[in-house]
């Protein structure tokens, strides 16, 4: 049979494939991203002072906001917030601990989900902007939907009003 030392050198061979694997899919995972969106430190309250924070990106599209941690090998989003449950709580600056790992100039903004959930984002002016530009264009609540038929209707009347007829 094996002998030891091959099964040894066998395992090592194993694990180190294996490394090897997980550093490529990491690396993938954070070139990709970082071109993609919007850097981001985040992380979910409640936490201590300081604690719990994990770069990432966050990825704008029409209805979500994806939040990808760098450092995950995670194939999808890390976390997803609809755009019509989030609300901005508040913004503050750094505690003193944060300040010593943020870069200057970021600022946390806090946001809360339709599940109650709470996060903060450790952001730049222009990333802020951004964020809330995201969240205050969202349609209303309030705003419905309008009908094919009415559509057409409208269409009508406005190109009838153009060439001076009565429809």
């Amino acid at each position: 049979m094996f002998s030891s030392v091959t099964m040894m050198s066998m395992m090592l061979m194993i694990i180190g494939a294996m490394l090897i694997v997980g550093g490529a899919l990491a690396l993938w995972r954070f070139a990709s991203l970082h071109a993609k969106g919007t850097p981001v430190i985040a992380r979910r309250l409640p936490a201590g002072d300081g604690s719990h924070w994990r770069h990432g990106v966050m990825v704008y599209s029409e209805s979500t906001l994806k939040m990808y941690k760098l450092r995950s090998l995670r194939p999808g989003c890390d976390a997803e917030f609809a755009r019509h449950d989030v609300t901005i709580v508040d913004r503050r600056n750094p505690t003193d601990i944060e300040a010593g790992f943020f870069a200057p100039g970021l600022r946390v903004v806090r946001i809360k989900s339709g599940k109650n959930t709470e996060w903060e984002f450790a952001v730049d002016s222009s990333s802020d902007t951004a964020l809330v530009a995201w969240v205050e264009s969202k349609p209303s609540s309030r705003q419905t939907r309008e009908f094919p038929t009415d559509i057409e209707r409208r269409f009508r009347s406005a190109y009838n009003r153009g060439r001076g007829s009565q429809y």
